[in-house]
């Protein structure tokens, strides 16, 4: 496929066409503080106990926000100025060298290098840098630090996958057992090389973190250290289908860049092969071997099979999507034990869910994880409470690599790396970090849905309200925003949700009383909902919101679930809720049920973990809807209409995880 057709689709397609300096900035910042940041923005900079002081107050209530029309948001996200801050590696330097390493199995793999500056591979050595690459070394470059890294004396590695880019070999599914092995194999010949040190770091963003994930599990010899950025923990749940619900953004990137890499015009006709924009290595003047290559990558999977996938273990190509989730490889990352710096943002699809979920299946891993309000490359802030769109991120993009840079000397300079969370706290620009999580101090607040408000189970008011109904018809033209919310930040979008009251659609919303007292909700809100519904399937959207004094809706966050997937792991019938915090699914065909309608049902629905400062007077909100326009499609041929249940000993609630709050 042309690149020209990528353009819309890819996450970097935005990289392709901004060519704006960023390297002497960076260069100038990473030098001057010595390959870290300044405690007051950056997680790494603080110690395990510490909280981080406040950033600038971009976020502190101010004068009425202004509404922005969609026009707006569309010129100023595509401004240069935004631009340039989203994409701040896109002037990526050309390769040092590229050439092809054979893999144990005689396979050719394309690898680009570019050395520190003035290096000499006959007298130096280095440690090496090593990013297996999806989308291809020449796409991959302009999403990776590779100047501030070459500053710091590394030699950065970037490879095409087996079956992708300028390699040979065919990828009939995800992350198969010949990538793996290929891993370990460009593992050993890094650290065989004259100029190497016999260190190596996995390094990867988005998809490529994937693959780095996979490195952490490899158990390779010489593999010292990982950094894993805007990864997903789980893909079918985190990425493709988030609850259960096909994400046709993700499905089109998978089947567009796909079928760009089969090179299907270039396999019978070699004047084409140089305008495919996928990079050959050097010494493949006449494209001959590139051309080859693409005849070998005709075996590949189609990514246009994910459409008809519904359930996790569904087929896709030779394999199923659970063999590219490091979720299904916790066992050999224990055994491993790699250091990773983990960055995630609450804002950006479900890599925040992912990050805490790593953190608390490995717990013996060294692991510093950050989790900040960015965009999913980290160059834009993406903070709901912002009143102004498209902001610079806090730290911004360069100081943000420049700590996985300083993590990195840090192993390798022989200091034990501990677990620990840094996060940022949506509404006060302060960052916190805690060595376990949830953080010391949090309790869970059950609310019930009763009629239109959210009441404390434990109010004291002598047992629960009385049982009752709300009825509600699903408004098809609802949206959580469609190009600028957290699920566009997956293909690197900008973030804006401004001033809910104005989102199109009708939803079904249940209010609590003001706060209090100022008060941080960290942790991952989670819905019982009692329901009955019309149809055999659907979708539940539950978004939990902030509603200030003046009438002003920030949201926080947002849970989904499809309800073919109801049944919670463990229970012997359909759905049901689970006293646990978390819900537990399989999303697997034997665990699918379709809803019998009219039928009383208890569903769980896990919201996206987050941390947010709610102030004094404030209310929680929670609203439900059952179609998210724009970003996901709709399920059923018509509107359906809900009877939820509230009050009463089995109606509907919610549980809030907070503490009081402290700086």
């Amino acid at each position: 496929m042309p690149s020209s057709t990528l353009h819309s689709t890819s996450r970097s397609s935005s990289r392709l066409t901004v060519r704006r300096p960023v390297t002497a900035v960076a260069l100038t910042l990473l030098l001057s503080i010595g390959c870290g940041t300044a405690a007051g923005d950056d997680p790494a900079a603080i110690g395990p106990t510490q909280e981080m002081s406040s950033v600038e107050a971009l976020r502190v209530p101010g004068p009425p926000a202004r509404a922005y029309t969609d026009s707006e948001l569309e010129a100023l996200a595509e401004s240069p100025e935004v631009e340039h801050l989203k994409n701040p590696w896109v002037a990526a330097p050309p390769a040092d060298r590229s050439f092809y390493v054979p893999m144990s199995d005689g396979i050719r793999r394309a690898v680009n290098l570019y050395l520190p500056a003035g290096f000499d591979d006959t007298t130096s050595q280095a440690p090496v840098i090593f990013v297996d690459a999806w989308y291809g070394r020449g796409l991959e470059v302009t999403g990776t630090a590779v100047e501030l890294y070459r500053a710091a004396g590394f030699v950065v590695a970037i490879a095409d996958l087996r079956g992708m880019g300028a390699s040979f070999g065919a990828q009939p599914t995800f992350v198969t057992p010949e990538i793996r092995r290929d891993q370990n194999d460009l593992i050993a010949w890094f650290r065989a090389q004259s100029w190497s040190n016999g260190q190596v770091v996995a390094v990867g963003i988005s998809i490529s973190s994937t693959y780095a994930e996979a490195m952490t599990a490899s158990g390779a010899p010489g593999l010292r250290a990982a950094i894993v950025r805007a990864s997903d923990f789980d893909q079918y749940t985190g990425n493709v289908f988030p609850g259960g619900i096909p994400n046709p953004r993700m499905m089109g990137l998978v089947a567009d860049v796909s079928e760009w890499m089969l090179g299907a015009p270039c396999v019978d006709d070699l004047a084409v092969c140089g305008q495919l924009g996928i990079e050959p290595v050097a010494s493949d003047l006449d494209l001959t071997l590139f051309q080859a290559a693409m005849r070998d990558h005709q075996a590949n999977f189609r990514g246009t099979d994910l459409v008809s996938l519904v359930f996790k273990d569904d087929a896709v190509g030779s394999g199923t999507i659970r063999d590219m989730n490091p979720a299904d490889h916790v066992a050999e990352m224990r055994r491993a034990a790699v250091p990773a710096r983990v960055s995630a943002s609450w804002l950006d699809g479900t890599t925040a869910e992912s990050t805490l979920a790593r953190f608390q299946a490995l717990p013996e891993v060294p692991m510093e994880v950050s989790i900040g309000a960015t965009t999913h490359i980290g160059g834009l802030d993406a903070d709901p409470f912002s009143r102004t769109p498209f902001q610079a991120a806090r730290p911004g993009a360069p100081q943000q690599f420049a700590a996985d840079v300083a993590f990195v000397q840090r192993v390798l300079g022989g200091e034990a790396i501990g677990h620990s969370v840094s996060y940022y706290v949506l509404g006060a620009g302060v960052w916190k970090r805690t060595s376990a999580w949830p953080p010391a101090g949090v309790r869970v607040e059950t609310l019930r849905l009763s009629h239109d408000q959210l009441q404390p189970v434990d109010s004291g008011r002598g047992g629960p309200d009385r049982a009752g109904e709300r009825s509600y018809q699903v408004d098809p033209t609802t949206s959580s925003g469609g190009r600028f919310n957290r699920w566009a930040s997956q293909q690197d979008f900008a973030v804006f949700y401004g001033d809910r009251r104005a989102a199109p659609g009708r939803r079904l919303s249940f209010d609590g009383a003001p706060i209090t007292r100022d008060t941080e909700l960290v942790g991952a809100p989670e819905l019982c909902l009692a329901m009955r519904t019309d149809h055999s399937d659907g979708t539940v959207f539950a978004y939990l919101e902030d509603v200030a004094p003046d009438g002003r809706v920030t949201y926080l966050t947002e849970g989904e679930l499809r309800l073919l997937h109801r049944k919670i792991q463990g229970s012997s019938g359909s759905g049901g809720c689970d006293p646990a915090p978390g819900s537990h699914r399989s999303f697997d065909r034997a665990d699918g049920e379709a809803v019998t309608p009219g039928q009383a049902m208890r569903i769980e629905i896990p919201l996206q973990p987050t941390a947010a400062l709610i102030r004094r007077g404030h209310r929680i909100r929670l609203s439900l809807a059952g179609a998210d326009a724009g970003t996901f499609p709709a399920l059923t041929e018509g509107p359906e209409t809900w009877i939820i249940g509230t009050g009463g000993a089995e109606g509907s609630t919610l549980s809030v995880p907070v503490r009081a709050w402290s700086r």
